[in-house]
């Protein structure tokens, strides 16, 4: 995306109606983060995110029960809105449940090829001070495709194992979901884009350019020791988790993704954390090209590897493959805490070292060699316990730097 074109402002606006965190928390609170972003291609951006939160009558932590809410359109016909719901406590003792609704349209949904070595030129897709395209043999929109998507998925957990202080140790997780995917050509100017390109080559097969439905049982085990959930000073939090997509139910594919994620969290020193999380994941059998992106999980990713849930700095979806492998190392420093309107606040700073990789079909050799990466610094605002806002910047050697503005930690 030419510089210059993209403007991001952020007004955070959070409101917080529960009690501060010396005292124990009963009923609502919520939190917010609305936002406006300008692109050149997609025009104006509006939307908020908003986080519900419930306390029931006090004792539970870090909720009773949590809904978020995602809202946002664009003036050139991109939409992204989301529901999420998640309670460890509303079904019993032992038990936890969640789940998520969103649908995605997007004009402009990046393809940059299959594989890790896939190739990515800047110059093919700069534009002039008028936004037209000044290589006439690829266009400006040459890395794009049209895409969109109908995402849900609910799981349960019941704990076999638990902790000193009540709150499961391991825990089994089964669930079902699905995902409905529609993709399509983007107009270029007349020209192919990379994506037309590979259909036409034989690199995208039917499967991967036609509207599918793709539903799929969820298995897993989780293991999770963390101290604090939304902001871990310590503890481990690990889970194998598999999605088994088949036609039993109703799947137009069939295929297994297996899932393994490790994220782990020390205090080094007073109010300093190290985090870090490794992910490994393959999917065996046929997988249409927009279910090479998500990576699954306890708690799934529906973006692929490249971009602000996976490795900072470098493009959104940069690489698709149906193997990746992804490791995150961060330090997190809780240099300040204050309390405004009985409110309790603190600022953190972090630092970011992000790699990763994908393997796709024929290749599937090189091992751990030709990682990408991506480093950078951000700054997050906590207010209370369960809401964070956070502005980071990743930088990395083929984009320069990518600002990310979101709630929460990555990780």
């Amino acid at each position: 995306m030419k510089k210059g074109l993209l403007i991001i402002v952020a007004l955070i606006g959070m409101i917080a109606t529960s009690e501060a965190q010396t005292r124990e928390r009963t009923g609502w609170g919520w939190g917010g983060l609305p936002a406006i972003n300008y692109n050149a291609d997609e025009g104006f951006g509006y939307g908020a995110i908003f986080d519900l939160f419930n306390y029931s009558t006090g004792g539970y932590k870090p909720y009773y029960f949590k809904v978020n809410n995602q809202l946002f359109f664009t003036t050139g016909g991109k939409q992204d809105h989301a529901i999420f719901f998640d309670s460890p406590y509303i079904l019993g003792k032992g038990y936890r449940i969640n789940g998520r609704i969103r649908y995605k349209k997007e004009h402009y949904f990046t393809y940059y090829g299959l594989g890790n070595d896939s190739q990515f030129n800047a110059d093919w897709i700069e534009t002039d001070e008028d936004g037209k395209s000044i290589d006439t043999l690829h266009g400006k929109h040459y890395y794009t495709m049209k895409s969109e998507q109908i995402i849900f998925y609910t799981n349960a957990m019941k704990a076999l194992k638990y902790r000193e202080d009540g709150k499961p140790l391991i825990s089994i997780l089964g669930g079902w979901g699905f995902y409905q995917v529609n993709p399509g050509e983007n107009k270029n100017e007349g020209l192919d884009t990379k994506y037309e390109t590979d259909r036409k080559t034989g690199t995208l097969t039917a499967r991967d350019t036609e509207k599918s439905f793709n539903d799929y049982f969820k298995f897993g085990l989780v293991y999770d020791s963390r101290d604090c959930e939304p902001a871990p000073n310590k503890g481990v939090w690990t889970d194998l988790v598999g999605e088994w997509y088949t036609g039993l139910i109703g799947s137009d594919n069939n295929f297994l993704r297996l899932t393994f994620t490790d994220r782990r969290f020390y205090t080094l020193a007073k109010k300093l954390v190290y985090a870090n999380r490794i992910l490994v994941e393959n999917i065996f059998g046929d997988a249409p090209l927009q279910l090479f992106y998500p990576m699954g999980g306890s708690f799934r990713i529906d973006e692929g590897v490249g971009g602000y849930r996976s490795i900072r700095g470098v493009l959104k979806n940069r690489y698709a493959g149906s193997a990746k492998f992804v490791m995150n190392m961060e330090l997190r420093y809780r240099f300040y805490e204050f309390q405004f309107v009985n409110q309790d606040f603190y600022l953190l700073a972090n630092a970011f070292y992000d790699f990763g990789r994908v393997w796709h079909v024929e290749d599937v050799s090189g091992g751990l060699k030709n990682l990408h990466s991506g480093q950078g610094v951000g700054l997050h605002i906590g207010w209370n316990e369960n809401f964070v806002v956070y502005a980071e910047m990743g930088f990395e050697k083929e984009t320069g730097s990518q600002l990310y503005i979101d709630i929460g930690y990555i990780f």
